[in-house]
């Protein structure tokens, strides 16, 4: 095992490519007790720059794998939409971007999709613990504090995303094992000697741990407060522990969580009427709770999301690989939803008017462009301007409409299934209906049928945003590709058209053979099994 320590610079650039020179991701470089002494009392301001460099990894380009496949986490998003059943890369062999994660082949351990899940999430770690070995947990400073808070805060988010990859669900797995827990208490042990596969359950106490605190530390803060969306404050960190306890099943404490969130008056769902438009591109959006901040050097060509999803930029999409829903959740899709009109309707584009609020003719300009139906229409282009070639957009983690969905399924599945179905069509009739003399209703008469409900409302809210596979996971559903345009010959993916049962295999990631190579506590007899998706 490798060990570095960092021993003069904490410059944001040695930071940012630390992980990727190391052979493995977890054992990073550490801090001795001098240097966090060297640093607190000659040069504090390094904090931030370490800080910053935490936040740099979400929109980092080849910071994992040196390729262009690798653009931060949107490249995640991308990855993990791939491998739902309502995400559709039209003629994805056409330049292959994501087709493996399509094809449930990029779960082997030396992939680089497997490379990329695995060294993002770590990179978010180590830089996270390093911040938290150089400020005094018992600090008094206000501004320390928030430091503290926000590295626990993007530490949990890790190690949250981690968790749902790389085991099943919490309930019924809580002895499996997950993944390697390295935090700034023992990084040092380590690095030298490895890491096992730590349980289902120390990996969740670790991640609500790290959000007590950073709500505590954050708690009656005058300096808690952010520059911009980007960063976390405690609106984020409650949103988090929400997921988490959702994923537990700690159905009254995530209600309690997404209530803190509504509550707080910070954000406001987008409106039935704002809906229709495309979007999703804004960290100021009135919605957004947390996002990737997008600056203009950020951008590598194509290869960012807005590349890779949208319609109306010169992208992917335009040359091809068009993203699209299925035929069968789009009939779901109520005519009375607003976001039925964030996917091409196969009658035509002649309301195109809804899709977008972009210069130009939209009509136009998606006949020109030969989308075929079910082509999404989501994403705006950069500055509304259709044909955009600035592939600049930020990115949405956390949006408040989530919080209403969590509330709702809490309260539904947590033994109040009328207070669900409630929440759910208040929700959906206040932000989702146009039609308001003729409202929303939840058919659903057992908690089996409101959950399905669920499950639909939150893959149309979320589609694109990579949300959909971990709702997969975390509700033990299978992936059903059949019968719907994946078998059309037009779209070109009649091979990936699979039907994967709940807890395959295939559905887990492996652990990536660097990681069990240079890991002397982890062996190829420890590692998830590799899985086949099968028609």
């Amino acid at each position: 095992m490798k060990k570095i320590y960092l021993l003069s610079s904490f410059a944001l650039a040695g930071l940012l490519t630390s992980c990727y020179d190391l052979d493995t991701a977890p054992m990073g470089s550490v801090i001795t007790e001098d240097q966090r002494t060297d640093i607190m009392e000659k040069d504090p301001s390094k904090i931030d720059a370490i800080s910053a460099g935490v936040y740099a990894n979400y929109n980092g380009f080849e910071f994992c794998y040196g390729d262009m496949l690798d653009f931060g986490y949107p490249a995640v998003m991308l990855q993990m939409d791939s491998r739902t059943a309502d995400f559709l890369s039209g003629n994805a062999d056409l330049y292959g971007w994501f087709s493996e994660c399509a094809e449930y082949l990029d779960n082997t351990y030396n992939n680089p999709y497997t490379l990329i899940r695995w060294r993002l999430p770590y990179n978010i770690i180590y830089g996270s613990n390093q911040v938290l070995s150089i400020i005094d947990p018992e600090t008094t400073d206000d501004s320390l504090k928030y430091y503290r808070a926000q590295a626990h805060g993007n530490r949990a988010f890790a190690y949250w995303f981690l968790a749902q990859l790389f085991q099943f669900n919490y309930v019924g797995h809580q002895d499996d094992m997950c993944v390697p827990i390295v935090t700034e208490e023992n990084q040092e042990e380590e690095a030298s000697n490895g890491a096992p596969r730590a349980s289902v359950k120390d990996v969740y106490d670790l991640i609500l741990s790290d959000l007590n605190n950073g709500i505590e530390l954050m708690s009656n803060n005058s300096a808690a407060v952010r520059a911009d969306k980007r960063y976390i404050d405690i609106n984020v960190m409650y949103g988090l522990r929400a997921r988490t306890y959702l994923c537990m099943q700690e159905y009254a404490k995530a209600a309690q969580d997404a209530q803190m969130v509504i509550n707080s008056g910070a954000f406001q769902p987008l409106s039935s009427t704002q809906a229709i438009g495309p979007g999703f591109i804004d960290l100021t959006a009135q919605n957004w709770v947390w996002g990737i901040y997008m600056a203009s050097e950020d951008v590598h060509g194509l290869y960012t999301l807005s590349g890779m999803l949208g319609s109306y930029t010169y992208g992917y999409a335009y040359a091809g690989m068009w993203k699209c829903c299925t035929n069968t959740m789009f009939s779901k899709i109520s005519d009375n939803d607003p976001r039925k009109l964030w996917w091409i309707s196969p009658a035509g584009v002649s309301n195109a008017q809804y899709y977008t609020q972009a210069d130009g003719d939209a009509t136009a300009y998606l006949e020109q462009s030969g989308f075929p139906p079910y082509s999404v229409t989501k994403f705006a282009p950069y500055g509304n301007v259709l044909g955009q070639s600035v592939n600049q957009a930020e990115v949405p983690l956390m949006r408040i409409e989530e919080m209403y969905y969590i509330l709702a399924e809490a309260q539904g599945m947590g033994g109040s299934l009328s207070q669900g179905i409630a929440t759910l069509e208040n929700f959906v009739n206040s932000y989702r209906w146009l039609d308001k003399s003729n409202p929303y209703k939840c058919s659903a008469s057992n908690t089996e049928e409101f959950i399905d409900e669920i499950f639909f409302q939150r893959e149309v809210e979320f589609w694109g945003e990579g949300m959909t596979y971990f709702d997969i996971l975390r509700l033990n559903r299978d992936v059903d590709r059949r019968g719907t345009n994946w078998e059309d010959p037009t779209y070109r993916m009649t091979n990936y058209a699979y039907y994967i049962p709940a807890e395959s295999p295939v559905l887990l990631t492996m652990i990536p053979q660097a990681e069990i190579d240079n890991n002397s506590q982890i062996s190829d007899a420890d590692n998830n099994p590799p899985g086949v998706a099968t028609r």
